[in-house]
């Protein structure tokens, strides 16, 4: 996990349940809520319910600094939930700690993440190219749609593009730059 303390944390959690017990873990689901509801830094949970019965569950919890994401994942609640868990989960698996921004840009031992100010930089020229393409052809192609639908065929395409192509293509090229050890202001 990366060492932010003022920055937000997110952990990714992969389950896959046993036949049938998909009643028993949404029922598990909002125990660990309320259960994680009660920790300082707590910012919600965003869950991507599965679209068959034999796909996975995700779940992505938010907290407001790495230091108060630790403290949920190592407190006897936590525990006292995931023991429950045994029971519904056939496979269950941590995806990934993500701290701020820094989660786009791989790191070899010893560098820091980037600031976030860098990150941003690194998203807006990646998003840029993508918003214009979509204004001039995909747009077009949806304007038959109503406005709030057509917006989220757009973004169903660019965010993939973005998370998946662009992203990775611009942390390598400008990864000298985001990772440039520094001791003042550029």
């Amino acid at each position: 996990m990366t060492n932010n303390a003022t920055g937000s944390a997110t952990m990714v959690f992969s389950r896959k349940l046993g036949p049938g017990q998909h009643e028993k873990y949404e029922d598990w689901l909002g125990q660990v809520m309320a259960a994680t509801s009660g920790f300082a830094g707590y910012g919600g949970t965003t869950l991507l319910r599965p679209a068959a019965p034999n796909e996975e569950y995700t779940a992505i919890v938010h907290f407001d600094t790495t230091e108060r994401l630790e403290r949920w994942l190592t407190s006897a609640e936590r525990t006292e939930c995931l023991r429950a868990l045994e029971d519904i989960a056939v496979e269950s698996e941590e995806i990934s700690s993500l701290a701020g921004l820094d989660h786009w840009v791989s790191l070899k031992g010893g560098i820091k993440p980037p600031p976030d100010w860098k990150m941003a930089v690194l998203i807006l020229v990646g998003l840029y190219p993508i918003v214009i393409l979509d204004a001039l052809y995909l747009s077009p192609l949806l304007a038959f749609l109503p406005w709030p639908v057509g917006i989220l065929v757009s973004l169903m395409v660019s965010v993939p593009i973005m998370v998946w192509i662009v992203l990775p293509l611009l942390s390598k090229l400008l990864g000298r730059w985001l990772c440039a050890q520094t001791t003042g202001v550029y």
